[in-house]
């Protein structure tokens, strides 16, 4: 199938990336079209955010299920309403094809478009528009990521990105699990005494575990089917305490091989699912979806 033909396709299609860069290999125009098809589905997923945020929410539509069921559709709106292009593509094509004809007009075509620079720095200089385009698709994005996400970021960019050193898996994805399992830190598992169990990952606590455990009731699917039953969890006496326990769960459990020397995040989510970290059968999706809302982290040590 070339680019064209799957233009309109699945927003979280995680073989996406990979069938785009075969095809710039193949069609080098083709591929640079697709290329700014897809910033401008990032963009559009950005406003769409933005205008979200600024609509009053209601107790029905502000749990945590309906807020990332939410986030998929406006994703493949996105896509879809980039498939039909909007002008920014067009816009990105052209910039990024001038600077490409002038790398083949002094001899250095093989080299990486842009390599050495950021393509917003390049094609802000040819297409005078581009910058303002770049400005309202940050901003939308910053207001849409609301307070309690970024405070949770924040705060534990840095401990995801001890234990992505610890176990191979990346701190985006690790983050997202733990976005995932507590809804941002706003739902945490309690002890028997009430206290918080800082338990992030919902990891439960097995034969094994000599550790204080505290019964909660969870969801489980059997199938496709969810079911509500009492399971026991692990309880840690801090968060970095579970993001250790976490690393050494991933670190020595075969299953989880694959997450841990996976190409990229989408492809770890997958496998950590595979590998049977939890029963929901969209597990890896919902977490693709929650590290799009996640973004870049910060840098160690700012």
């Amino acid at each position: 199938m070339s680019v064209a033909e799957g233009a309109a396709g699945f927003a979280l299609d995680v073989q996406g990336l990979q069938r785009l860069r075969s095809q710039a290999g193949r069609d080098g125009e083709a591929g640079l079209k697709e290329a700014a098809r897809q910033f401008e589905a990032l963009f559009l997923q950005s406003m769409l955010k933005s205008m979200r945020a600024a609509i009053p929410k209601s107790e029905l539509s502000s749990d945590s299920q309906t807020q990332l069921y939410t986030e998929l559709l406006d994703q493949q709106w996105a896509q879809a309403l980039a498939s039909r292009g909007m002008g920014l593509a067009e816009h990105l094509t052209k910039g990024l094809a001038a600077r490409v004809g002038n790398g083949a007009a002094s001899g250095q075509s093989d080299q990486p478009v842009l390599a050495a620079e950021s393509p917003f720095a390049s094609l802000s200089r040819q297409t005078p528009a581009f910058e303002a385009w770049k400005r309202r698709a940050v901003s939308a994005d910053d207001s849409a990521r609301a307070a309690h996400v970024e405070d949770f970021v924040n705060r534990l960019a840095g401990p995801a990105q001890r234990a992505e050193r610890s176990s191979g898996v990346p701190a985006e994805l690790i983050l997202a699990q733990a976005a995932l399992e507590t809804d941002w830190g706003r739902k945490r598992i309690r002890s028997a005494s009430g206290t918080d169990s800082h338990n992030l990952f919902g990891i439960k606590a097995g034969g094994g575990w000599q550790g204080e455990t505290t019964q909660v009731l969870t969801t489980e699917y059997v199938g496709d089917q969810a079911q509500k039953q009492e399971e026991r969890f692990r309880v840690y006496p801090s968060e970095d305490a579970a993001f250790d326990d976490y690393a050494r769960l991933i670190r020595g459990r075969p299953g989880y091989a694959a997450a841990r020397t996976a190409a990229d995040s989408a492809q770890a989510a997958q496998a950590l699912q595979q590998g049977g970290y939890a029963t929901d059968p969209r597990y890896a999706d919902k977490l693709i979806a929650v590290m799009a809302t996640i973004g870049s982290l910060p840098t160690p040590g700012l």
